[in-house]
């Protein structure tokens, strides 16, 4: 059996040619693995971007119809605390029908959520990365503040009902929760514009976008329960 013998360097010119034949070889090797990767981290930035897009939809949608309703939540406040005034002189609440609460809307962006699980934020570029979380801890902030209002709103609740006597530690309880429901009304409303304005700066969703989020909106807000009068039946399918 014959046995291929490598055959020897002849001189030094060789022996670097063959050296540099190698290194050309792995770093080929090397640039393409690296090109298949960065095709890989394309492909799911962009998958994850395409799935931002639509959860962007929703938030705007979100801010959209706090911003119609808002000025219905402070006027449905401003209502109850001329009722709780009133009631602490006389020691008496008058008959009060269903208040209505401000819109509660889930505040989430799961997509982000995926992408940071997958390490494709890291393979954004540095400014896109931190809109996209500066977004994304604003909508948690929404979230959070929104509970803590439902759960105010919730309190406010106990007045609905026949007249009824009212003691002075309960108006006390519900001035102080009409004073944070004021205030969460307040953030909930500049939180969410901001929101609204950061996405539009990330220009992923086109103008027509928020004009729509809008005039839906303001469609639907004057047959919400908050936009009405105390009580006042609520039209099917009203927010």
């Amino acid at each position: 059996m014959d046995i291929h013998k490598s055959k020897p360097w002849r001189g030094w010119r060789e022996f670097l040619k063959e050296i540099g034949t190698l290194v050309i070889g792995v770093m080929l090797a090397l640039g393409g693995e690296q090109a298949v990767e960065a095709l890989h981290w394309k492909h799911q930035a962009d998958a994850g971007e395409a799935a931002l897009k639509e959860a962007f939809v929703r938030e705007v949608d979100n801010a959209a119809l706090r911003e119609a309703q808002a000025g219905c939540v402070a006027q449905r406040l401003a209502l109850l605390s001329s009722i709780v005034a009133q009631g602490a002189e006389t020691g008496r609440l008058p008959r009060v029908g269903g208040l209505g609460h401000p819109p509660y809307t889930p505040w989430a962006i799961g997509a982000w959520e995926a992408m940071v699980a997958s390490q494709t934020v890291s393979h954004l570029p540095r400014q896109k990365a931190i809109t996209y979380t500066t977004i994304a801890q604003r909508t948690a902030y929404l979230s959070a503040l929104s509970d803590r209002e439902e759960d105010q709103w919730a309190t406010l609740d106990s007045m609905v009902g026949p007249g009824r006597r009212l003691s002075d530690v309960e108006a006390e309880q519900l001035r102080t929760t009409l004073s944070r429901a004021a205030v969460s009304n307040f953030y909930m409303r500049r939180t969410s514009a901001n929101l609204s304005d950061a996405i539009r700066a990330t220009g992923l969703l086109a103008p027509s976008v928020f004009a729509d989020a809008a005039r839906r909106a303001a469609e639907a807000s004057p047959g919400a329960a908050i936009c009405r009068p105390p009580g006042a039946a609520t039209p099917a399918g009203a927010v």
